[in-house]
């Protein structure tokens, strides 16, 4: 698997450093900045230590959509999240993601948000699933860096266990075609739905975490597709 960091307006040079110096700690070097609010300077580099080669060849983007758009996967991560009623917010926990992610082959998303808000709705409902590291309920919010470190060394042990058979995930283009067709179909009934947008969030969030191979997509775009076709 091949993990992309992809840090979305970052404030702080220190924190900055210590990402890619945790990232060198787990053999990771694929780093995307979108709009730093920061020049990247002296004391990221100091505080970058020996993961300095990351910093230097990490890719600086204005627009998150650039930023992903080689991507198989997108994973964005919370520390606040949603009851189980709600869909925007609902999260796997690190481990689980860890576990899935090691199973399949393909380029995957981490998106890190702003130290002081995190990630904003637009781009988490971009997101195909939502991960969270459990911490203290009246503290649960981790410093960027530190909460970077966790995913990390959990991907990494994941990984290190090895997977004989590894899946290819689902392209993005094709699961794109197949939301796009199920959007078409929610929409001929939106008039009698209470919240059309929650149902078509929820298909990407279900496919988002199931993490299905192209054979699979292409088996469901079958039968949307017909759907569609019937209500037409």
């Amino acid at each position: 698997m091949r993990i992309r960091v992809i840090l979305v307006e970052p404030e702080y040079e220190i924190n900055l450093g210590y990402i890619a110096r945790v990232m060198a700690n787990f053999g990771f070097g694929d780093l995307v900045i979108v709009k730093p609010k920061m020049k990247i300077g002296r004391k990221a580099r100091m505080f970058a230590k020996h993961g300095y080669h990351v910093l230097k060849n990490a890719k600086k983007v204005n627009r998150l959509n650039e930023a992903v758009k080689d991507c198989d996967l997108i994973v964005g991560t919370s520390g606040k999240v949603n009851s189980d009623r709600e869909a925007l917010r609902n999260p796997l926990s690190i481990r689980m993601f860890a576990k899935k992610i090691s199973k399949h082959s393909g380029k995957i998303a981490l998106l890190i948000g702003r130290e002081g808000m995190g990630l904003n709705r637009r781009e988490i409902e971009t997101c195909d699933f939502i991960v969270t590291i459990p911490a203290y309920d009246k503290y649960p919010i981790l410093n960027v860096s530190h909460a970077l470190a966790i995913l990390l060394y959990e991907i990494a042990q994941a990984d290190r266990k090895g997977m004989l058979t590894l899946r290819k995930i689902a392209r993005r283009e094709e699961r794109e075609e197949l939301f796009k067709t199920f959007d078409s179909i929610v929409g001929s009934y939106s008039k009698g739905l209470r919240n059309a947008d929650k149902i078509k969030l929820v298909l990407r969030r279900i496919i988002g975490r199931s993490m299905p191979t192209e054979i699979e997509i292409k088996a469901m775009l079958a039968i949307v597709k017909r759907m569609k076709n019937s209500l037409n």
